[in-house]
């Protein structure tokens, strides 16, 4: 199975913003029959919306969540639980995407107790990880991607992991045209794999589903995606033009 995950960030505020891409997403989606066959489309709405895109959405794409609260409940003014979250129809959820970690104060820790929780109330983690423009200058990608990983999956068993994701994210790439080329990603996405065979059981290691993110449109995912032989990948701006998507959800499939 691949994996199209869109995270639309907060770009769509109103009421009528959300429900006029619902109708245009849905009219496509419904000229494709096949969506959702080989490709798990995942859409990643703000908080606020997610019950309107489980009332909306069909049983054939998914709701993910963008974040999570780091605690299941108490004194924690604007966050989100993970228990709220699956009750709103969600069965996915980001953690650890770079504007998270830059915004929001994420670290590797507060990563790894998001992760529990949200497994703990069944839903898929997809951790983001990357580099910044200077750690990749400096040589250091490999290095920066091991710490990520294995502080964010401390002390997570690979039982709580079996339905875990990682999706590599280079900072420098993120809402740019500039997008590294299919034999970097397949370095890193070895040097992941390698991380996980350290830390988790080799069989569910081998498994894990790595998707790639940082500018990705349908003509350049065959390079990004396919070539390094990769699991999917998660869509930021392209996200917000449904037919876009389902043209990317149509390449993977290919």
């Amino acid at each position: 199975m691949r994996y199209l995950i869109a995270n639309l960030k907060m770009n769509l505020i109103s009421y009528e913003e959300n429900i006029s891409y619902l109708t245009t997403l849905l009219d496509v989606a419904k000229r494709n029959r096949r969506v959702g066959v080989k490709t798990s489309l995942v859409i990643c709405p703000s908080f606020p919306f997610l019950s309107l895109f489980q009332k909306k959405l069909p049983k054939r794409l998914f709701l993910g969540a963008q974040d999570v609260a780091f605690s299941e409940r108490g004194a924690y003014t604007g966050y989100v639980p993970a228990r709220s979250l699956a009750d709103n129809g969600a069965s996915f959820v980001l953690i650890g995407h770079s504007e998270s970690r830059r915004y929001g104060g994420d670290t590797n820790e507060r990563i790894s107790e998001k992760i529990r929780l949200s497994v703990r109330n069944g839903l898929r983690p997809v951790l983001c990880v990357g580099e910044s423009a200077a750690e990749r200058a400096a040589g250091q990608t490999a290095l920066v991607i091991r710490r990520q990983i294995s502080e964010a999956l401390h002390d997570i068993s690979s039982e709580e992991w079996t339905r875990g994701i990682i999706a590599y994210e280079p900072c420098w790439a993120i809402g740019t045209d500039h997008i590294p080329r299919s034999d970097d990603i397949l370095e890193v996405s070895i040097a992941i794999r390698r991380t996980l065979v350290e830390i988790l059981d080799r069989t569910l290691a081998q498994s894990v589903p790595i998707l790639y993110g940082g500018s990705v449109n349908v003509e350049r995912i065959s390079e990004v995606c396919l070539a390094p032989g990769l699991s999917g990948v998660l869509v930021g701006r392209e996200s917000l033009l449904p037919e876009e998507l389902l043209a990317m959800v149509s390449a993977l499939d290919a």
